[in-house]
């Protein structure tokens, strides 16, 4: 392995599991929104015009790792027309 890829390598090992398992659903999140906006044939443009947002927002929350709210996962979810988490009965 080279120098970069040994620095990563240890960086990641030390990530604690609390944060690995919020940049997996962080990572499911954005997956899904991706996904419906694929589905539904609409640009992240649209759902930007939906939600009253600016593109940038939208961009950021779909290139990076938000930590969204409850609130804004529900205003995406009502603005895609499909729920982007379902919790177990």
């Amino acid at each position: 392995m080279n120098n970069k890829q040994e620095w990563f390598t240890n960086k990641v090992e030390k990530i604690s599991p609390e944060i690995m398992d919020e940049i997996r659903m962080s990572a499911d999140i954005i997956a899904r929104i991706d996904m419906i906006l694929k589905k539904k044939n609409m640009s992240q443009r649209d759902l930007a015009h939906k939600m009253g947002k600016d593109e940038a927002t939208i961009s950021r929350w779909v290139t990076g790792f938000p930590n969204f709210t409850l609130r804004t996962l529900a205003q995406i979810s009502a603005a895609l027309g499909e729920p982007l988490i379902k919790l177990a009965d």
